[in-house]
């Protein structure tokens, strides 16, 4: 049934067979001779922007953060437990429209 819509079967040993034995990098333009010169090692070096320094500072104050703000939730309990609480709820209705416009 292989034969149907020239499907053929795959070939021993997958799909590409084909490997690289000289040791140059197809990908650059120079051979790996000419990248490694006298025998030195080639480092790299990454330097971050102002900017990505900034914002790796940020990540680690907002890491530090407590998921939830207890001394609002210690608030509205104490409100909804004396009763001083109050919804709006044309307020809350809108938002809540709002909020699924800008999903």
């Amino acid at each position: 049934m292989s034969d149907i819509n020239n499907i053929k079967p795959p070939l021993q040993g997958g799909l590409n067979t084909t490997r690289n034995v000289n040791g140059e990098d197809k990908r650059s333009d120079a051979p790996t001779s000419q990248i490694k010169s006298g025998g030195d090692a080639v480092t790299d070096k990454v330097s971050l922007t102002a900017t990505a320094t900034q914002l790796q500072s940020l990540q680690q104050e907002i890491a530090a953060l407590p998921v939830v703000d207890e001394q609002k939730v210690a608030a509205l309990r104490a409100a909804i437990e004396d009763g001083s609480y109050q919804v709006d709820s044309q307020k809350l209705a809108r938002n809540m429209i709002d909020f699924e416009g800008n999903l």
